[in-house]
């Protein structure tokens, strides 16, 4: 090989040699942003907060009741105090919530489906007029007498009726024939002939309005006559009876505790009376399946994004590893012009030493 051949050639190699090398530096760039790619999705990874089932002692409390007669108290809140009465002289410690079902006498509205009202015109000699609704015979309230008990329990639960549903025909009825609620109900029977009662399946008195002339609410709806010209229609009759209707008060009350920190007794102000408490754990069922339902959602995004990370992670890992292939493809192919190199050198020395001796001799 010639002398310009050989540098030729021997530049040629140098050339490539530095290609190989420019890449091998561009590859191992790429190698270390994929590094660090790698190392924040670890990072993300490990700062992500693992979802908690949740416990059901944190839905759980403790319940307080105690028994007053007949009736139990439940405790629904208990808070510290230092309050001192001077009428009794007591240092109460507690100021209690708590509930209590109480008979109240309230007035209740009962809706009759399809009613089948009618009204019987002519009934058998002696007998008067009357309606029926369904099988039972309807009493007109004229014809009941005014001295008796039975008189005096209609008026009691006609007066609750009206106070409690305002707006129903038998309130209505009952303004009319009493305007003055100063006084007290009339006894005049021929005032409540538009109002007629009967017992229900219940044995619960009910009454209602005919809505015929003379009532105060001709032609309305939700009474017999507009039942009877509308049999689809409900009828609403009303009575009245007792009732457990739950009561909240608050009190300041001396509660003592055993070593264990649990409320053994209470005693409540203005009373003497010392009540044992009976404890229970109550737990919120409800509170605690919605706090399941989000947990089992939390953890599905969980889930989702560690899927996602080891996916990505995935990825960088075969893009590394495509990169470190042609990176030792570039390194056997340096070793190789580096070889190729230092024997063109070796054919370059040679030359330029015979070159040398031709002169010297």
């Amino acid at each position: 090989m010639g002398m310009a051949a050989s540098q030729a050639r021997w530049i040629s190699l140098a050339a490539r040699k530095t290609n190989v090398e420019y890449e091998g530096q561009q590859i191992n760039q790429a190698r270390t942003a994929l590094s660090n790619q790698s190392s924040e999705l670890w990072n993300r990874l490990y700062q992500m907060d693992v979802p908690v089932p949740p416990s059901t002692t944190d839905f759980t409390k403790t319940k307080y009741t105690f028994d007053i007669g007949d009736s139990t108290k439940t405790i629904t809140e208990i808070q510290a105090a230092d309050y001192y009465d001077e009428d009794d002289g007591i240092t109460y410690n507690s100021y209690v919530t708590y509930t209590a079902d109480v008979i109240e006498y309230k007035g209740i509205r009962n809706t009759n489906s399809k009613p089948q009202v009618q009204y019987v015109g002519e009934p058998p000699e002696g007998e008067k007029t009357y309606y029926m609704v369904g099988t039972r015979k309807l009493t007109r309230m004229s014809d009941c007498d005014p001295e008796s008990d039975d008189w005096a329990t209609y008026i009691v639960a006609l007066q609750k009726i009206a106070e409690d549903w305002p707006d129903s025909t038998v309130a209505k009825e009952w303004n009319r024939i009493n305007p003055d609620p100063a006084q007290d109900p009339s006894k005049d029977v021929s005032l409540y002939s538009h109002i007629h009662l009967w017992k229900d399946s219940q044995n619960n008195m009910n009454f209602a309005i005919d809505g015929t002339g003379g009532s105060a609410v001709d032609g309305a709806v939700d009474t017999l006559e507009y039942c009877i010209q509308n049999p689809d229609e409900a009828l609403h009759s009303y009575y009245a009876q007792n009732q457990f209707v739950k009561q909240t008060l608050s009190k300041y009350a001396i509660i003592d505790y055993d070593s264990s920190g649990r409320a053994k007794t209470i005693q409540l102000e203005k009373s003497s009376a010392v009540y044992n408490l009976t404890t229970s754990t109550q737990t919120d069922d409800a509170a605690y399946n919605d706090a399941m339902n989000d947990y089992y959602y939390q953890k599905q995004i969980y889930e989702q994004r560690v899927q996602e990370i080891n996916a990505r992670t995935e990825q960088i890992q075969t893009e590394d590893r495509t990169l470190e292939l042609r990176l030792k493809q570039l390194d056997t192919e340096q070793n190789a012009l580096q070889t190729e190199m230092d024997a063109v050198h070796k054919v370059i020395s040679k030359n330029i030493e015979g070159t040398f001796k031709t002169f010297e001799s």
